[in-house]
């Protein structure tokens, strides 16, 4: 077992990094969004030029389809890479340093400051250590994973978008799916008018290869985009689940795999290690309700989910049975916390004494007390 003392704190040393090394990788860090850029660059000219232009404003019976296109793509455009702008320079968001946990006794004063109360629930090993990040030097949080691409704990992590160029978490997860709605408008006008406008009378007018290229692209974009912004809505409204999440539940393997629990428990006064499957611990981030689900990543206020901004909304805190004090304060807005259901489900399997072991952590002395 990789368990080393930090002050008053035990820690289960995780080196398991969840995302690739990209730091070095030119190709996927600068490449594939150059690529990206230039290929909406192209289309957009061949959209504008050939079709708008050529086939529309020149044509007298059909200048304001032509404008009306211009206008509407110019602004999509705009949009889109000013999302994609929020993104990157936003970032997936850092994960505070959060120092060890008070499991044990220790009288000298110098370790006191590196230690805090243990929360009344956080994911641990099997003897109910706290899980250390030795990238960061911190315990992580639910949710965060490593990013080397970062060099960082990033909370809600998602994925490592390489057509962007940037790590997705819960910074600018919004901004991702925002991203991916006008950019799948932008596509599908494109696809769409482009098949309407032209190849509707293809036999009739001149072969414009640029125009052919469109349908292909746009179409192509279109379809990819929308289904990864299905998939993304789809997972987020039952369950409130991460695209790391989903890989993991694909897997049986990964989705049967142990995960244990630390929970303190205010009817016996003790702190129970809890033995559960990947599965049920997906299930902790479920809201109970689609808005709930919906709200948790674009905010309560519905009329701000589609519009694009740089204020960050703050998550919903979490149920008042939860106590977790000096960890909340520390991780603040990246505080995640477990809905009451599966917080009642642990505790049915602690009264069924179907628990792994009994901690007796220093930290939980003046819970014991209350």
């Amino acid at each position: 077992m990789n368990i080393f003392k930090k002050g008053r704190g035990l820690c289960y040393l995780n080196q398991i990094d969840c995302s690739f090394d990209f730091r070095n990788n030119r190709f996927f860090k600068l490449i594939v969004p150059t690529i990206f850029v230039c290929l909406l660059i192209y289309g957009s000219w061949a959209f504008i030029h050939k079709l708008c232009i050529n086939q529309l404003y020149n044509k007298s019976d059909k200048r304001a389809t032509g404008i009306a296109l211009i206008v509407t793509h110019g602004c999509l455009l705009l949009i889109d890479f000013y999302l994609w702008f929020l993104i990157v320079t936003r970032g997936p968001g850092i994960q505070p340093i959060v120092p060890t946990f008070e499991i044990i006794e220790d009288s000298n004063e110098e370790t006191n400051k590196d230690v805090i109360r243990p929360p009344s629930i956080f994911e641990c090993n099997v003897q109910g250590y706290p899980i250390w990040c030795p990238y960061c030097g911190s315990v992580k949080a639910f949710r965060s994973h490593h990013s080397r691409s970062t060099g960082s704990c990033v909370p809600k992590f998602d994925h490592y978008c390489s057509w962007l160029g940037s790590v997705i978490g819960q910074d600018n997860y919004k901004m991702f799916l925002q991203f991916l709605i006008y950019i799948s408008i932008t596509f599908g006008i494109m696809w769409i008018s482009t098949i309407i406008c032209y190849l509707k009378n293809f036999q009739e007018r001149n072969h414009d290869g640029n125009l052919i290229v469109i349908v292909i692209l746009a179409g192509l974009g279109f379809f990819f985009t929308t289904g990864l912004l299905g998939s993304h809505i789809y997972y987020i409204v039952a369950s409130n689940l991460r695209s790391i999440d989903i890989i993991a539940l694909k897997s049986q393997t990964m989705r049967d795999k142990i995960v244990f629990i630390s929970i303190w428990d205010e009817q016996t006064k003790k702190r129970y290690v809890v033995e559960i499957t990947r599965e049920q611990y997906c299930q902790f981030w479920d809201m109970g309700s689609v808005y709930g689900n919906l709200k948790d990543v674009f905010g309560s206020n519905i009329w701000t989910w589609l519009i694009p901004s740089i204020i960050f909304t703050k998550h919903r805190r979490g149920s008042q049975t939860q106590d977790i004090e000096g960890l909340e304060n520390i991780l603040d807005q990246y505080n995640v916390t477990v809905n009451d259901m599966s917080i009642e489900r642990i505790k049915d399997k602690i009264r069924r004494g179907e628990y792994v072991c009994i901690m007796d952590a220093f930290g939980d002395y003046d819970r014991k007390s209350v």
